[in-house]
């Protein structure tokens, strides 16, 4: 309860202390954007998971990292997430981040901070975004930082208990645990198994990072290094010990925090 409580405060603390402002996408529709300059000329684009928000702890975690490395962060709410940007949960699917992920970066190209090559860091089905843009638009990336990362539609099916997703298929809705949230399952489920980022894998040969807790059975170890194996250097792939999917321990975020400013020196 304490560290309920805990991460609870550090999002409101984040929320408060972070100015958002409102781009548009393609569509017109708006997206929520925290925007943290430097006069360095290194730059991340930074993607939460689904149904996250640019203000939770791990996201900040990471913004810290490169913030404190004198880069330029930008991080912002995907469509249809439970962030300030438009759309319902309910349509939320992966190609709806990857391309609210390329409308993100358009839109920077027309500031004067914006410089390519540029890193990309995500978290959980923000990670398969960064991955899907990275394959296919590696001449642009100079790195891709992952957290507790998709990896493919089939993957991610497979860790789910078989009658939920029997359930699922019958009534059409996934309810998100512990809300009124859901998401249309069958639309969901169609578009997540279009991805596969494993047969892309010799695409990544910009400097790569995994990190994944111990304890992840969302997206497990195992998961990882079906990509890492065939991921061609240089990789680095770093568990969190005693860490779940949702990384929210003091010590796990400080432990995530070093090991990204040690690879960010590298890069």
């Amino acid at each position: 309860m304490r560290v309920l409580k805990a991460y609870l405060l550090y999002i409101e603390k984040e929320k408060n202390s972070m100015k958002s402002f409102f781009i548009k996408n393609r569509e017109g529709q708006k997206i929520s954007v925290i925007l943290e300059k430097s006069d360095n000329c290194g730059l991340v684009f930074i993607m939460h998971g689904l149904g996250g928000f640019k203000e939770e702890v791990h996201i900040a975690t990471i913004a810290k990292a490169f913030r404190d490395k004198n880069f330029t962060v930008v991080r912002f709410d995907t469509r249809h997430s439970l962030g300030e940007s438009d759309g319902d949960y309910s349509d939320a699917n992966p190609t709806n981040g990857c391309q609210d992920l390329e409308d993100v970066i358009n839109w920077a190209r027309t500031e004067n901070w914006y410089r390519e090559p540029f890193v990309l860091a995500g978290y959980s089905m923000g990670g398969g975004s960064i991955l899907w843009y990275g394959a296919n638009y590696s001449d642009k990336v100079s790195g891709l930082a992952l957290l507790s990362t998709v990896i493919g539609g089939h993957h991610t099916l497979a860790r789910y208990d078989k009658k939920d997703l029997q359930e699922w298929d019958a009534t059409g809705i996934q309810v998100r645990p512990g809300s009124d949230h859901h998401l249309n399952w069958a639309q969901f489920k169609k578009d997540i198994l279009q991805y596969d980022m494993v047969p892309e894998a010799h695409k990544f040969t910009m400097p790569f990072l995994m990190i994944v807790g111990d304890q992840d059975t969302n997206t497990p170890l195992e998961d990882h290094m079906k990509l890492y194996q065939k991921v061609p250097e240089p990789t680095e792939m770093y568990v969190i010990k005693g860490a779940s999917h949702v990384i929210s321990e003091a010590s796990h975020l400080k432990e995530i925090e070093n090991i990204l400013k040690k690879w960010i020196d590298k890069i």
